[in-house]
C-alpha cells in the first residue's frame, strides 16, 4: 500500500511542484532518494535545510537578493514535503513551521518583498502574505486562495505572474489550511473568512479595496466562487480544477487526496470525510455570483472531472468563461505556461476596467 501511495503522489505532485518553483535536478534528487511513502517528508526536508543553509550563508555575506530565493526555495521544499504527511500531525506542524520559518526571513529580500497580516476571524486568526508591486498605489488585489493541501507559501511563482501585470497578491491560509488546521477545519462558508480577508485588505493604504479580485485552485476552485457568490465587494473571480459538488465525486478522489480532506476537516475516517462531503456544494448559491467570472479546468484531470466546472458555468448569474485545456492535469499544473498567463492577463484587465 506505501508503495501505491508513493506512485499515486508522485503522479499528482511531480508538475505540481516543478510550477511551484522546485528545481528540476533538486526533484530527480530526492526522489531517487524515496523508496518508501514514509520517506517523502524526511527527504524534503532535508534538501530544504541545505536551501536554508544557502541563504543563511548569502545573507551574512550581503548578498540578499539570492538569500531571499534560497529561503522561499527552502519553503516550498519543507511544503512539499509535509503536504502528504498526516501519519504524524505533530511532525508535520513542525515542519510546516519550518515552511513559515524559511518564508518569513525571505519576505524583505523578495522582490516586491512581502509582509505578513494577521486577519481577524472568529475569535482567533489566520495569515497572509501580502505583496505590492512597486510603483502602483493603491494597487488592485487578487485573493490567492489555497487548495485543501496547499498553503501560501506554495503561490511565489503564481504571485509573480499577477506582480508583473501590476497586480497586488495577498496569499492566505483559510480555515483547515497551512497551520490553521489545529483551530479551524475546513469549512463549506468560505465567503466568511473571505469576507475577514477583505475586511483587513480595505484598511491597506497600498491597496485599492475598490478592485478586488479572487482565484482558488482545487478545493481553492470550489472556495473562490462560493465567496463571489455572496461577497459583493469582489469585482473578479477566477477557479480553477474546482468542483461543484464534493460528495458527488468523492468515490472517484484518489486516496491520497481523500487523506488530504480527511485531515482538513479533523475527522478520524474516509466515511467521516464523506459524510461532512456534502456540506460542501454550490448548489443554490452560483445564481448570485454577478462578477466576472473565469472558469478553467482540464480534460485530463483524475480529481475533479471536467464535467464540475460545466455545472457551475451554466449556474453563474453573471458573465462567465470557462477555457478548457485538453492535455492538462489537474489544475493545469503540467502546463503553467498556457494557465498562468491566461489568468493573470484576465485578471488584471478586468480589474484595471474598475
Amino acid at each position: 500500500m506505501a508503495d501505491d501511495l508513493l506512485k499515486e503522489t508522485i503522479r499528482l505532485r511531480y508538475p505540481r511542484l516543478l510550477a511551484s518553483g522546485v528545481d528540476y535536478n533538486d526533484a530527480q534528487t530526492v526522489l531517487g532518494r524515496i523508496r518508501r511513502f514514509e520517506d517523502w517528508c524526511a527527504e524534503w526536508v532535508a534538501m530544504a535545510r541545505a536551501h536554508e543553509r544557502l541563504g543563511d550563508e548569502a545573507l551574512r555575506e550581503g548578498r540578499a537578493l539570492t538569500a531571499g530565493e534560497a529561503f522561499v526555495r527552502a519553503a516550498i521544499y519543507y511544503h512539499t514535503g509535509q503536504s502528504v504527511f498526516f501519519d504524524d500531525p505533530a511532525e508535520k506542524r513542525r515542519v510546516q513551521e519550518l515552511q513559515r520559518d524559511a518564508y518569513r526571513k525571505a519576505m524583505p529580500h523578495l522582490s516586491p518583498p512581502a509582509q505578513q497580516l494577521e486577519v481577524p476571524f472568529e475569535g482567533i486568526a489566520f495569515t497572509g502574505n501580502l505583496r505590492v508591486p512597486r510603483g502602483v498605489r493603491p494597487a488592485p488585489c487578487v485573493l490567492l486562495n489555497p487548495g485543501a493541501d496547499s498553503t501560501k507559501e506554495e503561490f511565489y511563482t503564481l504571485e509573480n505572474e499577477f506582480l508583473r501585470r501590476g497586480v497586488a497578491t495577498f496569499s492566505y491560509d483559510g480555515p483547515g489550511q497551512g497551520l490553521t488546521w489545529a483551530a479551524m477545519k475546513l469549512r463549506p462558508d468560505f465567503e466568511k473568512p473571505v469576507g475577514a480577508v477583505i475586511d483587513v485588505l480595505a484598511t491597506r493604504p497600498e491597496v485599492d479595496a475598490r478592485r478586488l479580485g479572487i482565484w482558488g485552485r482545487s478545493f481553492g476552485g470550489y472556495a473562490a466562487p462560493r465567496a463571489a457568490s455572496f461577497e459583493r465587494r469582489l469585482s473578479a473571480c477566477i477557479s480553477i480544477g474546482g468542483f461543484y459538488d464534493l460528495a458527488g465525486i468523492w468515490d472517484r478522489l484518489p486516496a491520497s487526496v481523500k487523506d488530504t480532506l480527511r485531515f482538513g476537516l479533523g475527522v478520524a475516517s474516509h466515511e467521516a470525510a464523506r459524510a461532512r462531503a456534502r456540506a460542501f456544494t454550490l448548489a443554490g448559491a452560483l445564481p448570485g455570483l454577478a462578477c466576472p467570472f473565469l472558469i478553467v479546468h482540464s480534460g485530463l484531470d483524475t480529481v475533479c472531472p471536467v464535467e464540475e466546472s460545466e455545472r457551475i458555468r451554466k449556474e453563474a448569474g453573471g458573465p462567465t468563461t470557462l477555457v478548457v485545456f485538453p492535455e492538462g492535469n489537474h489544475v493545469c499544473d503540467n502546463i503553467p505556461y498556457k494557465a498562468r498567463p491566461l489568468m493573470a492577463d484576465w485578471m488584471a484587465r478586468r480589474l484595471e476596467a474598475q
